[in-house]
Formats: structure tokens, sequence, C-alpha cells
């Protein structure tokens, strides 16, 4: 991850512009939410966030499983599976891509994959790999009705998880009725 300093001149439409901007590399990410149908529950993980902190006051926010991609490895579904297996010590089935995109295109380079998945509580992971050592997280298993109305009345900030309930909403109407 670096912070580049780039001079840019671009043409458009007849038209030039010249800027100096401040770029971060920050790598790309994936998300994944995965979703019991039997049970119509979702596994969240609160985490601790000191941008959150700075900001509101506090540090804790409700997240998806995320975490940046390995460079060797470009395929998105693969860190989607390993953060579920590290954060929340599941592993996850029928990974579905809901939407990739820009979280900060006026200044980050980040690149992030949505994904949604299927779980069971047969699927807990007993020994398995562990979140890194300075993440501190809660894994959170809500009804998908009330993970509904936590984005609704604004409980639910985290842009990757929102996007992910909102293409399983899209995916599968029937868990939300």
């Amino acid at each position: 991850m670096k912070l580049d300093l780039y001079e840019v001149a671009i043409e458009s439409g007849g038209r030039r512009w010249e800027m100096v901007r401040e770029v971060h590399d920050h790598g790309c990410g994936a998300a994944v939410l995965p979703y019991d149908e039997e049970r119509r529950t979702a596994l969240l993980v609160r985490q601790l966030r000191v941008p959150v902190h700075v900001t509101d006051g506090e540090g804790l926010i409700l997240e998806a499983a995320a975490g940046l991609t390995d460079p060797e490895d470009a395929d998105p579904s693969v860190t989607a599976r390993r953060e579920a297996a590290e954060e929340l010590q599941y592993a996850v089935h029928d990974l579905q891509e809901v939407a990739t995109f820009y979280p900060i295109p006026g200044m980050v380079t980040e690149r992030m994959s949505c994904f949604i998945a299927r779980y069971t509580p047969a699927d807990r992971l007993t020994g398995g790999p562990e979140a890194d050592e300075d993440e501190v997280l809660e894994v959170e298993e809500w009804p998908l009705d009330e993970l509904w109305r936590a984005f609704r009345d604004g409980r639910l900030r985290d842009g990757k998880a929102i996007v992910c309930l909102q293409g399983l909403r899209i995916a599968r109407p029937d868990l939300f009725t």
C-alpha cells in the first residue's frame, strides 16, 4: 500500500483538464455475506475501526467479512472464502458475485468484489485459520429481516455489507418475507 501524488492532464470532448491528485494504492478486496436459507440468518463481524471511532466516537462497526486479495491470487472468490474462514470461522458454499465496484474512486485504487454464499451450522470450522492478531472482532448471526431493518434505519453502515445484503434481497427475495 502506498500513497502517490499524480500530475494529470486529461482531454475529453475538446476540453483539457490539468490536476494534481493523491492516489492511495490499496490493492483489491473481496467481501462475503454468508446466509442460511433454512434459518434465514446471515453472518457478519463487528470490528474495531479507528476511522469510525474518530468520526463517530464509536469504534465497533458491523461489517461483511472482507479482506485484501493476495497479489498472486487475482480471483476475489478465493479471498471471500478465506475471509469467511478466518473472520467468521465458517466454510461457505455456492458463492455468487453480487457486484464489483470502486468504494472511493476519487482517491483509492481499491476495487471491491462482493459475494453472497450459503452456510449451515454444520459448516462451522474448528481449528481453522484465525483472524490477524491486530483484529478486534466479534462474529454475529442476524435474522435476515432484522438485518434488513438495520440497513433501513441506519444501524448497518458498512458499504460492503449493504451491497451484499441488497444483492441477497434481489437474488433471494423469498428469504425476506
